[in-house]
């Protein structure tokens, strides 16, 4: 049987206080956050372009999941072309060559516009909140710009 510790007990283990110094915090922590903050260890991490896609990423799934089941195979497209929008993007942006990043960075602006022709697609077809569709186009044009200025520079 467990010991059960009453409030008014006292005990003799120390408690940290306001005036006592905090351990330094590790500083690989989040190294690799999610937030595609430009603090990250990767070069995809400080870019504009590579956050948005993942903001469009994570619409494209809430929106996927709204679509109804005679339709899973625009769901599946948007979230794969979604997916692909992120994952070309990283892969650009960690490429050494200009060639090799301009054409990640072109498959990637690629799957974008695909992202964008789901949207028309549930728009056309109504299919899911007409709202949402429209900041998944407004999204996915955003990153497609953002992606034509990455490769133009790379000329």
């Amino acid at each position: 049987m467990t010991p059960v510790i009453r409030p008014d007990s006292h005990d003799d283990t120390p408690h940290a206080h306001a005036h006592e110094p905090r351990p330094a915090p590790n500083p690989y922590a989040h190294a690799h956050a999610p937030d595609g903050g430009a603090s990250g260890a990767f070069p995809h991490d400080k870019l504009d372009a590579y956050r948005i896609a993942c903001e469009l990423a994570a619409l494209a799934n809430n929106i996927a999941a709204q679509i109804p089941r005679g339709h899973r195979n625009i769901a599946d497209h948007l979230l794969r072309s979604a997916s692909n929008t992120v994952l070309l993007l990283a892969e650009g942006a960690n490429r050494r060559g200009a060639a090799s990043k301009r054409q990640r960075f072109s498959e990637s602006r690629g799957e974008c516009a695909e992202v964008a022709a789901a949207g028309d697609l549930l728009l056309a077809m109504e299919i899911g909140p007409r709202h949402d569709a429209q900041k998944l186009k407004g999204l996915a044009s955003r990153v497609s710009a953002m992606l034509t200025g990455l490769i133009e520079r790379l000329r």
